[in-house]
């Protein structure tokens, strides 16, 4: 008897803990994450322990999915369910004469969908769309709001604030709305499917290839990556305005950054190999530096300076938007082409990519969305 006895109190302070950390994950405190932080920590505990998305398979292609093509993988016989997730740009108020408008970076999801994607961290996420918009624990610093808060917009009414999360429970988008309130804000492009197989993955993927016939397609794990988001991987917006600041612009259709942004945080230094760059001062030194490297292992030859520099260098001409309306990272000076020499076609010598990435500087080439030659300052998930 004593023995079942303390078998329950252990069972009992198990799920309590297990409870405890579900809450902490999704009520959030409104911290930013640092830079080389890649799973959340929670009560001892990360997110892989905690179930997040787990099960789920992220299926992406170039250009995103099509209503169409949501509904063929939907009616799959290897699919056992699917939250398509749209993504857009809520024009948030700006407080900055002449550029009225902040790009927010949103999801917009059938709630009980998405929140069952999730698993049991997401259980509270259905409510919350229910009531408004969801933020992000970083989007909500950026916003200075928490829970009840109105989050202003141009031209529309504004969002009440339903609760404030963990970024990884939004995939590092800085706000989810309901998917009819998605709609009424112009949110409606699918981004991505999250998809539980039905059998073995093999099949699932087959079959997903087979519906969306001459599609170049992409699955992805949750383990697989920082974020479980579809594209490139680089930084999610919200977390590249947290590192390197937020700017407003004249219009979403028009994002090129605030000129008073661009003044104080574009830099033109010196640097090795590459000669005069303009990029974001908070990347110049790593990318000095990772250009010593390469001097120091007599490898700087596998570097254009001249298709650097031809290409716009950090501030690619035209780089601010990601294609699909969205806004891409490059709009922060992080990111640029080098066109390799010796390398096969246009692919980077190998050794020029794990120099980089010592760096901070991630190669597109290892993304689901890749351009050849780009490289991109992630951080430590380089």
């Amino acid at each position: 008897m004593v023995g079942r006895l303390r078998a329950l109190v252990i069972l009992l302070s198990l799920m309590g803990t297990m409870a405890v950390a579900a809450f902490v994950l999704v009520t959030g405190s409104g911290s930013v994450a640092p830079p080389s932080r890649r799973v959340i920590e929670v009560a001892g505990t990360t997110a892989t322990d905690l179930g997040l998305f787990k099960g789920e398979v992220l299926v992406w292609a170039p250009g995103g999915l099509s209503s169409d093509e949501v509904s063929r993988v939907r009616d799959s016989v290897r699919v056992a369910a699917i939250s398509a997730v749209r993504s857009g740009l809520l024009p948030v108020a700006s407080a900055r004469r002449g550029y009225p408008v902040v790009p927010v970076e949103t999801m917009a999801v059938n709630p009980d969908a998405y929140a069952a994607a999730v698993g049991r961290a997401g259980g509270r996420l259905a409510s919350m769309l229910s009531t408004g918009v969801v933020l992000s624990r970083t989007g909500a610093a950026l916003r200075r709001l928490r829970a009840g808060g109105r989050l202003r917009l141009v031209g529309r009414r504004p969002l009440r604030v339903g609760g404030v999360v963990d970024d990884r429970l939004l995939a590092g988008y800085e706000a989810a709305v309901g998917l009819e309130r998605g709609r009424r804000l112009g949110i409606d492009h699918v981004a991505y499917a999250l998809v539980r197989p039905r059998g073995a993955l093999d099949g699932l993927k087959a079959s997903v290839r087979r519906l969306l016939d001459g599609r170049q397609v992409s699955f992805q794990l949750p383990q697989e990556r920082p974020w479980f988001r579809a594209g490139s991987g680089t930084l999610p917006l919200a977390q590249a305005k947290a590192r390197f600041g937020e700017f407003a612009v004249k219009s979403p259709t028009r994002p090129a950054p605030d000129p008073r942004w661009v003044a104080a945080r574009i830099a033109t230094r010196a640097v090795p190999v590459l000669g005069l760059v303009r990029c974001h001062r908070l990347i110049v030194d790593d990318l000095a530096a990772a250009m010593r490297d390469l001097q120091s292992q007599d490898l700087a030859r596998l570097v254009d300076a001249a298709a650097f520099h031809r290409s716009g260098g950090c501030l690619r001409q035209g780089a601010v938007t990601d294609g699909r309306g969205g806004l891409s990272t490059s709009a922060w000076g992080i990111g640029f082409d080098l066109a390799a020499r010796g390398g096969r076609g246009s692919r980077p010598d190998r050794r020029l990519v794990a120099v980089m990435a010592r760096h901070g500087f991630a190669w597109d080439g290892r993304w689901l969305q890749r351009e050849s030659g780009h490289f991109e300052w992630v951080g430590a998930s380089a």
